[in-house]
């Protein structure tokens, strides 16, 4: 008998040591989405410090992400502080109205994933700032540019038909009015906020900055692009004012994120517009107020089918037409980021057919900021 409880011993004390084993080499995360549709190809934040909380080990070294149920690696990115610090680990999935995915990360070496996203100045085209993602790409106009006498803060939209990314390409063969069979640049923004600008408003009137001055990338990756936009001082209803814009671009995603900072030595808050510039014809608009966003399914082209704007603003003030803009309106206080989201479609692109399917978008994207994702670490 005292053998054999050794032996039963030995042996439950071994699968003890075994399953902790088991346990310290993975971390285990559930992710729900709280919301009645699907999160298709979502970047999903998770907080670099909470994990490293739950199990140090598994990201000291080469890890792998894994969807628990299909056994599929997950791409991901690690975004740093400015410390150069570990801060988020952004991944991508896709995840069923009302359900939760499970996730893994545990050693391993990880696939080598598509990169979805990327930006840069262009000094070839008069210092651009041109930027894109699986989706969609963008661009603001630069201080060389400015120096030409265009000038224009607002934002530009080039629309693709192709997930590779195009920015390099078109610029060398700079024939990118002409589409070639992935889209083209058509949009045209002139002296206006364009495809979801911003510009600080009195007394009816918007009151623009000029071209961006300096610029600064924060990252790009496979699944984000982050940088940040300055601008010369300029004058605000006869005060001085400052202005950055940081612009965040997800794979997968329309929308960029802009987060709006303005500095004043004489004021506490900034009224601001958002704006999306309206056409002439006969285009379909539509400013929800309550959810806070606007959709403008533009005039059709006939050469170049229809592109589509958008704007989701969580903490809009109301919504107008503003010297011919689409406008939803907010308050900025003095140096604090204001947040709100712009972005476009093309139709040629397959996925947003007609207006109802753009709106539909957009209106997800607001709900799902309202009810953001349900994160559990090891629980």
């Amino acid at each position: 008998m005292n053998i054999l409880y050794v032996f039963i011993f030995l042996l439950f004390s071994g699968f003890d040591t075994w399953a902790s084993t088991e346990k310290n080499d993975e971390i285990k995360i559930i992710i729900e989405n709280r919301n009645a549709f699907l999160l298709k190809d979502e970047v999903i934040e998770l907080d670099w410090n909470s994990l490293a909380k739950s199990n140090s080990s598994v990201l000291a070294s080469s890890f792998i992400v894994e969807d628990q149920l299909t056994g599929k690696q997950l791409p991901y990115q690690i975004i740093q502080d400015v410390a150069q610090k570990p801060a988020l680990l952004l991944i991508q999935a896709s995840i069923s109205p009302n359900s939760s995915l499970k996730v893994v990360i545990k050693k391993g070496t990880p696939e080598t994933f598509k990169t979805k996203t990327f930006g840069r100045m262009v000094p070839e085209r008069k210092d651009d700032f041109a930027w894109e993602n699986d989706k969609i790409a963008f661009r603001m106009y630069g201080p060389a540019l400015q120096a030409t006498g265009e000038i224009s803060s607002g934002i530009d939209v080039w629309v693709k038909s192709t997930s590779e990314l195009i920015i390099d390409k078109w610029y060398k063969t700079d024939d990118y009015h002409v589409d070639h069979g992935e889209g083209l640049d058509y949009y045209k923004v002139g002296p206006t906020l364009g495809a979801g600008g911003i510009a600080p408003t009195a007394n009816g009137k918007l009151f623009y900055s000029k071209n961006w001055a300096t610029y600064k990338i924060i990252t790009t990756g496979n699944l984000r692009t982050v940088f940040e936009l300055s601008y010369n001082p300029w004058l605000f209803d006869g005060k001085e004012i400052t202005e950055t814009k940081r612009i965040t671009l997800n794979a997968g995603s329309q929308l960029n994120q802009v987060e709006v900072t303005y500095k004043s030595n004489n004021l506490d808050t900034i009224s601001v517009a958002m704006g999306i510039l309206k056409r002439s014809g006969k285009g379909v608009s539509a400013l929800n107020e309550k959810l806070g966003y606007i959709s403008y399914w533009e005039p059709t082209n006939t050469n170049f089918g229809t592109t589509a704007i958008g704007l989701v603003v969580p903490e809009n003030l109301g919504m107008s037409l503003l010297e011919n803009h689409f406008t939803a309106f907010g308050k900025a206080v003095n140096n604090t980021p204001f947040r709100y989201y712009q972005g476009a479609c093309w139709d040629k692109a397959g996925e947003f057919v007609n207006d109802q399917s753009w709106e539909k978008y957009l209106k997800e994207f607001a709900l799902k900021l309202k009810t953001p994702l349900k994160i559990s670490i090891n629980q």
